[in-house]
């Protein structure tokens, strides 16, 4: 971030400049001339008559600091209007001239590049007014002498020394959107700079521990770490390998342990450890666990202060980063919204950028087509009435924005980047186009970059990509598919070696199976295998195996099953990979409904698995759907509102399925079971998310969540 001086600039300047300027006059034998007893003071002022500005159809200029500057004119007048004192000062010939002619003509004012129909230069032209004085021919004044605001050792003052009318800036009403192949062009040669960029900031040189710790001459550091793992770029082999061993060596030299010698996740520093999460979690690590230490964890228990900028929100990227905590309350994004709804900011920064990223985190929850009534209808009415209107507004005039102070600032741009791409914005649509220009058109420079690192500039053409490329957006790491978070997630959701008998052994076996097939399905390194918490699975692949007993009944008669099953998701599309026994298939807080599902099965057991669903505007399917067939509608935009599920085959009745589901405004319902109804009817409320588990006969499914909905099925008929 610029430093929060930069406001304050323009007047001790013009005051220094001023007590300056004192000094040489003094030096050089010039002061201030008092009026003589015998002659009459007629005060003057300046007024200035600047020019409208219109961007031309063509050959606009793209460097702003020559094409934004303002044209003007000038005349001396009387202060007192009357016609006599300005006759006196049409008379002597008074002009203005500069105080050292020698030197060049500093002009401070320019327009923003931002559209406007009056622009104020009142507090600019005092820097300009005192590199003048103004002359005039003393014989022909006579008994009078001109006085302003030099004479009085003073800055020149709005009225009393100079008035100027407030010029407009326009556009030529250019908003043609690009075509297709211009698009595809531009958009490519934001992934050439976003590589560029980070060639330059991580060169091949830089090894993972000094990325991670930094030198004595360089900052490098986890965003840039997060940046370059987000947008494919690699410095060279085991880059990777080295930042994780380098941050588990950073945690683990902390010492923070508790009594019994084992980390402990208080007294860090929340807005590092953060960004720290993200960097693990993009590179393909789970953030749980890094050397003992639970990164999520930190930001979650309100143990790790921090007084850095945008805590929060840095925490709210780090804890969505690969879904770590995903039926947790949204209560900050809805908190955020209403702050930008009622107008409220914390940071009262001029730049854009402060501003911007204190609202960033709602635009991943950002659906245009929410309804009243939904749960992010909040952020939906946020981003269309506060933030897209304002990127429009503050976009210039070659398509790049204004920072508050100044235009085309690569802080600026980039943020405003990463919230319109974090939101899947149209970045091509007639609102962003201005005269000819798109946000792409002019790259920033990454060799001048008002101090923005480069790693800055390329995360937020990296948002814009993605959210072009219909890819993850930035900050949603859960297409990193090759990542340790998959295998914990299985290894936790095992049962608790001490609950296991030799009734449920086989569940707790279908778990263990369960891990393994995620390990067999990922290509991790030793370091990455490093990063997984095997004690709970071995302990219970343990307890698995010390409850065996050939006489037991339970495992030659109970075969293997595992239930695999994968739902058609709003905006969203077909689930990548099926979800297994228990795990959730949908969303969790994005408000987005279930279109279709498929089911099916896994095991040795005669086993099959009939399905049907309730769908909205044509009800309950007439056919039951059976394994691995689609049950639902596709590409109808209807939502699933309920849904049976029934084993058939000769081993049905050594087995029972069954299922809950997230119903809007309903929460997470409780099991269904067997053919029975799971859902909701007569509301017209969607299904958001599903869990399958096919128990053996007589066992129970996994316990709920407290407070959870004693119904499985809410009819309103």
């Amino acid at each position: 971030m610029k430093n929060f001086e930069e406001l304050g600039k323009k007047t001790w300047m013009i005051a220094a400049y001023l007590l300056i300027m004192a000094m040489v006059m003094t030096m050089i034998g010039i002061t201030p001339v008092k009026a003589a007893a015998n002659k009459t003071v007629v005060p003057v002022k300046v007024v200035f008559n600047i020019d409208n500005k219109v961007v031309p159809a063509q050959g606009i200029n793209e460097n702003a600091d020559e094409f934004l500057k303002a044209t003007y004119t000038t005349k001396l007048v009387a202060t007192d209007g009357t016609k006599e004192s300005q006759a006196i000062i049409d008379k002597c010939q008074a002009r203005l001239v500069l105080m050292f002619p020698d030197n060049e003509l500093q002009n401070p004012l320019k327009f923003s590049g931002v559209a406007s129909e009056a622009y104020s230069f009142d507090e600019a032209i005092p820097s300009l007014l005192n590199q003048y004085i103004i002359e005039y021919d003393e014989a022909l004044a006579g008994n009078y002498q001109l006085a302003y605001w030099y004479e009085e050792g003073r800055l020149p003052s709005v009225d009393k020394d100079f008035e100027a009318n407030k010029p407009s800036f326009s556009n030529n009403g250019n908003t043609t959107v690009p075509s297709s192949a211009k698009q595809e062009t531009l958009i490519s040669a934001a992934e050439n700079l976003i590589q560029d960029s980070l060639e330059s900031r991580l060169p091949a040189n830089v090894s993972g521990h000094d990325a991670v710790f930094g030198t004595t001459t360089n900052t490098y550091g986890s965003w840039l770490i997060f940046t370059a793992a987000r947008a494919d770029y690699t410095p060279h082999s085991g880059f990777y390998v080295e930042c994780y061993d380098a941050f588990v060596q950073k945690y683990q030299k902390s010492n923070k342990k508790d009594a019994q010698g084992k980390p402990l996740n208080e007294g860090f520093d929340a807005n590092e450890v953060a960004k720290d999460a993200l960097a693990i979690t993009a590179m393909g690590y789970d953030a749980r666990n890094v050397g003992g230490y639970n990164l999520i964890e930190m930001l979650t228990n309100g143990k790790n202060p921090s007084d850095g900028y945008f805590v929060k929100q840095v925490s709210e990227f780090a804890i969505d980063s690969y879904n770590y905590l995903p039926e947790r309350d949204h209560a900050y994004i809805h908190e955020l919204a209403a702050k930008a709804l009622a107008g409220s900011v914390t940071h009262v920064d001029p730049l854009i950028d402060m501003y911007i990223m204190e609202f960033q985190p709602i635009a991943a929850f950002y659906d245009p087509n929410a309804k009243d009534g939904d749960e992010f209808y909040d952020v939906k009415q946020a981003m269309e009435t506060v933030f897209i209107p304002y990127f429009s507004r503050i976009q210039g005039y070659t398509g790049l924005f204004y920072s508050g102070i100044d235009y085309n600032n690569a802080w600026s741009n980039a943020q405003s980047f990463i919230m319109l791409g974090t939101a899947d914005v149209d970045l091509f649509q007639t609102a962003f186009i201005k005269n000819g220009y798109s946000l792409l058109d002019i790259l920033t420079d990454k060799n001048e970059s008002f101090s923005a690192d480069e790693g800055q500039i390329a995360r937020g053409y990296e948002a814009i990509v993605r959210a072009y490329r219909n890819q993850n957006k930035l900050f949603d790491c859960t297409d990193v598919s090759n990542s340790t978070v998959k295998v914990n997630d299985a290894i936790w959701s095992l049962p608790e070696a001490s609950a296991i008998t030799a009734a449920n052994k086989a569940a707790a076996q279908q778990g263990l199976d369960a891990v393994d097939e995620v390990l067999g399905s990922l290509d991790l390194t030793a370091s990455q295998k490093s990063n997984i918490d095997m004690t709970k699975y071995n302990a219970v692949k343990a307890k698995v195996e010390a409850t065996e007993d050939p006489t037991d009944p339970v495992e030659p008669t109970v075969p293997t099953v595992n239930c695999l099953y994968r739902t058609h998701i709003q905006n969203d599309g077909w689930e990548k990979e099926f979800k297994a026994n228990g795990k959730m298939s949908g969303t969790a807080g994005r408000s987005l409904r279930l279109e279709g599902i498929e089911v099916k099965l896994q095991g040795d057991a005669d086993l099959g698995i009939e399905y049907k669903t309730h769908i909205e505007n044509i009800g309950w399917e007439d056919a039951w759907k059976a394994n691995g067939d689609m049950s639902g509608t596709k590409g109808q935009g209807l939502r699933l509102e309920a849904i049976d599920i029934k084993l058939t085959g000769a081993d049905a009745d050594k087995f029972d399925v069954y299922y809950r589901v997230h119903a809007q405004n309903s929460g997470w319902l409780n099991w269904a079971k067997n053919g029975d109804s799971a859902g909701t009817a007569g509301f017209g409320y969607r299904l958001e998310g599903i869990k399958i588990v096919v128990v053996p006969k007589g066992e129970t499914p996994p316990a709920v969540e407290a407070g959870t909905n004693d119904l499985a099925f809410i009819n309103n008929n």
